[in-house]
């Protein structure tokens, strides 16, 4: 979930949908404009842009340019604020402009894309913002208009190729959905085709106009979150990087890569390295940078030096997400747990509620706060620390003493879940270690057992990894039914990661049969 809500920002920052395409004589001044607005946003320079996007619209008023690209970047504030009410006003004023504007430009110029194509961006920012605010309905209404629009710009020029972006975005994304909500969005019209998405967006990479960037950055965002390919991704994000040094975006993505994978110090340089100017509009930066800082530390089981940033965050006035209040809460009732601090545990906890934004951290949770801390479940923590960072000589020195440990106590004696727990971790530590035939016996030595293990969330996460062990041993049936199985869970971004590894899967079986 974490990296969805840095990609979510860095997409918001680095797309700005718009094809910024004049068909006036004038074209040449207003694309001018636009692109040294665009530029602005890259650098983060937003105050600046939106100093010019207003000279657009005082300049261009009869066209819907100026508007929509002011409604973009209320959409990036209010992204990072969604409580800030004045936000919430301002921009749904300036979407009511663009789409007035929009309109008022169709008519005079209905064979215009542009006409279509800004009407379509504008509805789809409208249909964002009533998602974010559980507003189904009216999203669903606003996202056809929007899909309708840029299917319209396409089809009176099928070379505006800048267009093809958004469209591109939307069939990937909505072949993602789960198979009843899919078949029930087909009935309403939208069909979802992974393939096609990518061919669309590809066509902006190779022919845009003006956003073949933003293209190949959406296009690395798809293949890293979603496809698996660290590879590519990174180094994408690494260039963008080296164009836009000040875009926090493109540190906190290489940042959270890094922590990811395991590479702590290189993650902490990174997150320490985003400037703090942004806190007051962009709130959710600073959040996320000690945040992250706060994690590495975790990891690094430096409880002590983790908990100081977290408190610092909880210290400050900084707006926070409800994702990233759940965040906080997670971790200070998981330190305070491993501290033995049971009560401040348990009140940490239990103010994570399950919702639509915090039910990772909901489901994350439930594993420590039905049974009290004791010595073993602290060092499964401090031993799925060190696989984390890759510290296999700690790994496997405090695995085996776990498994030793486990062994002498008696039933009953520690938490029903940790024999499996601990089981997994022996098991990923040999996978990690290249010993994959014998992180197969592992698993296979409990796997069937694990429909005792009550928790649909933790079991999801053990047959995700056998599965990428039955993977790498090429037995691709065996793989695709652990798979099946781990889609019992409910949690929307461990179901994300299944399609991701069932799209690997997939790959390789056709890759393996061509």
């Amino acid at each position: 979930m974490k990296s969805f809500q840095i990609s979510l920002i860095a997409i918001l920052i680095m797309v700005p949908f718009s094809r910024s395409l004049a068909t006036q004589s004038d074209s040449s001044t207003l694309n001018g404009l636009i692109q040294q607005g665009k530029q602005k946003i890259y650098h983060f320079q937003l105050d600046e842009a939106l100093e010019i996007f207003s000279r657009i619209q005082n300049e261009y008023p009869d066209k819907p340019h100026g508007f929509f690209y002011t409604s973009y970047l209320y959409a990036i504030f209010y992204s990072q604020d969604r409580t800030n009410r004045e936000l919430d006003s301002l921009l749904l004023k300036t979407i009511k402009q663009a789409t007035e504007t929009g309109e008022n430009y169709k008519q005079k110029y209905p064979k215009d894309p542009e006409a279509h194509y800004y009407l379509g961006v504008s509805n789809g920012v409208l249909g964002i913002y009533h998602v974010l605010n559980s507003n189904y309905l009216k999203g669903y209404i606003h996202g056809r208009r929007a899909k309708n629009h840029l299917e319209d710009a396409v089809e009176i020029d099928s070379t505006c190729y800048d267009a093809y972006l958004g469209l591109g975005i939307f069939h990937y994304y909505v072949d993602l959905l789960p198979g009843i909500v899919r078949f029930f969005a087909g009935i309403l019209g939208f069909h979802g085709d992974r393939s096609k998405g990518m061919e669309e967006i590809g066509l902006t990479l190779r022919q845009g106009q003006f956003f073949r960037a933003e293209a190949e950055f959406v296009y690395a965002v798809i293949r890293y979150f979603l496809e698996g390919d660290y590879h590519g991704g990174l180094n994408t994000f690494l260039r963008l990087h080296r164009l836009y040094p000040m875009n926090p975006a493109m540190t906190l993505l290489i940042g959270y890569h890094y922590r990811r994978h395991g590479q702590i110090e290189k993650a902490k340089k990174l997150f320490e390295s985003v400037r703090e100017v942004f806190s007051e509009k962009l709130p959710q930066i600073t959040v996320m940078k000690y945040y992250n800082l706060g994690v590495c530390y975790f990891r690094l089981n430096d409880f002590s030096r983790a908990e100081d940033y977290f408190n610092e965050l909880l210290d400050t006035s900084l707006r926070k997400s409800p994702y990233y209040q759940a965040a906080l809460a997670y971790y200070k009732g998981l330190l305070a747990g491993l501290n033995f601090r049971q009560k401040e545990a348990d009140y940490f906890l239990s103010m994570i509620y399950k919702n639509r934004d915090t039910e990772y951290w909901y489901n994350m949770s439930r594993l420590f706060i039905r049974y009290p801390f004791d010595s073993l479940m602290v060092d499964y923590v401090i031993a799925e620390n060190y696989l984390y960072t890759f510290n296999y000589q700690a790994a496997s020195v405090q695995i085996p003493e776990l498994i030793v440990r486990l062994e002498k106590l008696e039933a009953g004696s520690y938490h029903p879940d940790l024999p499996y727990l601990i089981k997994d971790l022996e098991a990923r530590m040999n996978f990690q270690g290249g010993q994959v035939n014998e992180a197969r016996g592992i698993y296979q030595s409990f796997i069937e057992k694990l429909n005792e293990l009550d928790d649909d969330f933790q079991k999801a996460w053990i047959y995700i990894a056998y599965a990428r062990v039955l993977r790498e041993l090429k037995e691709w049936e065996k793989s695709e039914e652990m798979l099946k199985k781990a889609d019992s869970t409910d949690d929307e971004y461990t179901r994300i990661i299944i399609e991701r590894e069932k799209y690997i899967l997939k790959n390789l079986r056709s890759n393996k049969k061509t």
